[in-house]
């Protein structure tokens, strides 16, 4: 993610646009692939010294914003060492040792080298180090973050960092919008369904509905969330690096930058916007991975990528998951047949998802459907009004955070004692 003094924009009346890069011009390229080389000769160096050749090289490009944006791109890919917990004890031990000897061995006129070696040999003493004074005292800071040392670095190759670049700068700004509304133009299906996948994934409040052959995707933005303001809006940038995966969309977004009144941002397929990381799409989020782990149940399956939905007249459902019927036991000879269970749909609303639960409640008193389950965070129910809706919906349950594997085992049991 690209910072806010790194995002470059320009506008023009009640518009904003990105300053999108040239991919194909040769002196990114050359930028980028000098970023990258950086990187992979830094694994095993210190994050200060990587940092200031990062510094050498992007002061000396002809647009430094844009190459400290790419830097901060790379930047966030890197793994560091993680910090030592026992540094910091240590660091006091020795402080407190070299006191102690400056108090009660040193005099007005002992020399310097003199009370190092006696620093030196008061904390070899008390095995707080080995080795030369200077590599002690390295090693007592090493838990700053300019000390510690490049593990690994997932590196892109330089064409797709300046792709990744791009996104970023939309990214930037939808994390100050109001809504976006993603319009998928005659979509592919596989494509349709990766894309809403990331959106549930992402746990964001949208209204889906379809419009003839288009799909369109309306999804809250994280002005309209003030409560979780900033988990929403990282959420929702996250996802909108998957709107590219369509071959024909729309993107169209009211943004709100500080001091500025609302800007209108509308994007395309038209626009250079390439999604890079694809096998991110396919991510699990681990408590929804937790709860398929936990729900071992030999007659029925979970299952993490259902069927949409239709739901009321034009609206669309995308379940986070579904419950279906696994493989049937064998039955004794002459033994009736057992009555069919159903495939149940299961769609979950958190705490920020308050008007998309009243929306589906709404289509769901209209128009009844027996298949699909809601899910309803208990932080919802605080809200007297929808409590009781919720309490008068035959297929709703509440849960904290996330259901539980008991939540869902009681709930396969009454469907199992319903069609007996």
């Amino acid at each position: 993610m690209l910072t806010r003094d790194l995002l470059i924009f320009r506008k023009y009346k009640d518009t904003v646009r990105p300053s999108f890069l040239d991919t194909k011009q040769t002196e990114l390229q050359t930028l980028a692939a000098d970023l990258l080389d950086i990187f992979q000769r830094g694994v095993g160096e210190r994050r200060g010294d990587l940092e200031e050749a990062l510094d050498a090289r992007t002061n000396a490009h002809a647009k430094p914003r844009v190459a400290k944006g790419l830097s901060k791109l790379l930047m966030d890919r890197a793994e560091f060492e993680e910090a030592d917990e026992t540094v910091a004890a240590a660091r006091a031990e020795a402080f407190a040792r070299a006191a102690a000897v400056l108090r009660e061995q040193v005099q007005d006129d002992t020399p310097l080298d003199r009370y190092l070696e006696l620093v030196a040999a008061s904390l070899a003493e008390h095995e707080q180090t080995a080795g030369p004074l200077d590599a002690t005292r390295e090693r007592l800071y090493n838990d700053l973050a300019a000390n510690r040392r490049l593990i690994r670095h997932r590196a892109y190759k330089p064409l797709e960092l300046l792709h990744r670049y791009n996104l970023a700068l939309v990214q930037g700004l939808v994390l100050h919008s109001r809504g976006v509304t993603v319009t998928a133009l005659e979509p592919d299906l596989l494509e349709l369904r990766q894309v809403l996948r990331r959106l549930k994934f992402s746990r964001l409040v949208a209204d889906v509905r379809r419009e003839g052959q288009h799909w369109v995707l309306q999804v809250e933005g994280p002005g309209a969330i003030l409560d979780m303001q900033k988990k929403y809006g990282l959420q929702l940038a996250t996802f909108v690096t998957a709107v590219p995966l369509l071959k024909a969309f729309r993107l169209d977004a009211v943004i709100e930058l500080p001091r500025r009144g609302p800007l209108k941002l509308s994007l395309s397929n038209k626009d250079p916007l390439v999604t890079i990381e694809r096998a991110g799409l396919g991510h699990v989020p681990p408590e929804i991975e937790q709860i398929k782990q936990s729900f071992d149940d030999e007659r029925w399956v979970l299952d993490l990528a259902p069927e949409i939905r239709h739901v009321g007249t034009t609206g669309m459902c995308v379940p986070d998951f579904s419950l279906r019927p696994g493989a049937p036991a064998e039955l004794e000879l002459d033994a009736p047949p057992p009555a069919p269970l159903p495939t149940i749909a299961i769609e979950l609303f958190h705490r920020w998802h308050r008007h998309a639960l009243t929306r589906r409640l709404d289509e769901l008193e209209r128009f009844p459907d027996g298949e699909l389950y809601l899910g309803v965070e208990r932080a919802l129910l605080k809200d007297a009004a929808v409590a009781a809706r919720v309490e008068s919906l035959p297929n709703a349950f509440v849960f904290n955070r996330f259901p539980a594997r008991r939540t869902l085992r009681a709930l396969v049991r009454e469907l199992e004692r319903q069609a007996e």
